[in-house]
């Protein structure tokens, strides 16, 4: 187990940084500015390397490993980290050009692609396809959200997320989490005027409406589980974000007022 109060020193790219053992090798390179591209990393969850972007050199001694720099925690001194060597720039464009053949009508992956000099490619091309498989959806509703509406279904190259049995879930709240952490964008949320769409999934959520705008707001299911976690005042679960926003600022506008009044009565 990392011990945060042992500091550990390293050089990434022939620049030196100490940070606090357990520290990976990504987080290492930001506080450093040296960008390490990644797909599948978000800081709310727990990396597992899964997209294959972040690859990077390390050399212990003369032996050189290469590993997923989001989930490689550094563990003692002396680590000579490479980010872009040769080996690792000609090893990142076989990765993107497998992700470009997968999603190659996703502009988030065609932009990235196209940093690293991959333009097209000669692997048969999926049509319509954006999702990378990075699994950020399936992990933010099983372990933050705590509701697991979603998952991996099938293997190789039949591997999707979906719902069980590909039906609307009951377990699915409509919070939103999975659009939030996607990284390419394909998955699609709307508010309706009477419900919450995430089209992926085939969920479409009776909302609740603003008693101050009436403008729906949020999924009955979503406030009825941040409901249970946090007991907030009632007024609060009745208003929509910007209207409690405009409360609270005209009730503090009322306080200041109403305190220069009595100071100048």
């Amino acid at each position: 187990m990392a011990d945060p109060g042992k500091i550990c020193t390293l050089q990434i790219d022939g620049k030196p940084v100490s940070v606090p053992e357990g520290t990976t090798i990504l987080e290492a390179g930001r506080k450093l500015g040296i960008e390490i591209p990644t797909l599948c990393h978000h800081p709310a969850l727990e990396p597992y390397g899964v997209c294959r972007v972040c690859i990077v050199e390390i050399k212990r001694g003369k032996r050189v490993l290469v590993v997923t720099a989001c989930n490689f925690p550094i563990e003692e001194d002396g680590l000579e980290v490479s980010t872009n060597s040769e080996r690792i720039q000609k090893d990142r464009r076989v990765v993107i050009e497998l992700l470009l053949a997968r999603c190659f009508s996703s502009p988030v992956i065609r932009d990235l692609a196209a940093r690293f000099g991959v333009f097209d490619t000669d692997l048969e091309k999926t049509d319509g396809e954006e999702c990378i498989l990075c699994g950020l959806c399936v992990n933010v509703c099983r372990d933050l959200i705590g509701q697991a509406a979603i998952g991996f279904e099938s293997r190789g190259a039949d591997r999707k997320t979906a719902t069980p049995f590909g039906t609307p879930s009951e377990e699915c709240i409509g919070c939103g989490a999975c659009v939030y952490v996607c990284p390419t964008g394909c998955i699609k949320m709307e508010d309706l005027p009477e419900e919450r769409m995430i089209d992926r999934w085939m969920s479409l959520m009776p909302s609740l409406k603003c008693r101050s705008c009436g403008t729906a707001f949020a999924p009955f299911r979503q406030l009825e589980l941040l409901k249970n976690r946090q007991p907030l005042v009632k007024s609060y679960w009745e208003t929509c974000p910007q209207c409690r926003a405009k409360g609270l600022g005209e009730a503090l506008l009322g306080q200041r007022v109403a305190k220069k009044e009595a100071y100048a009565g």
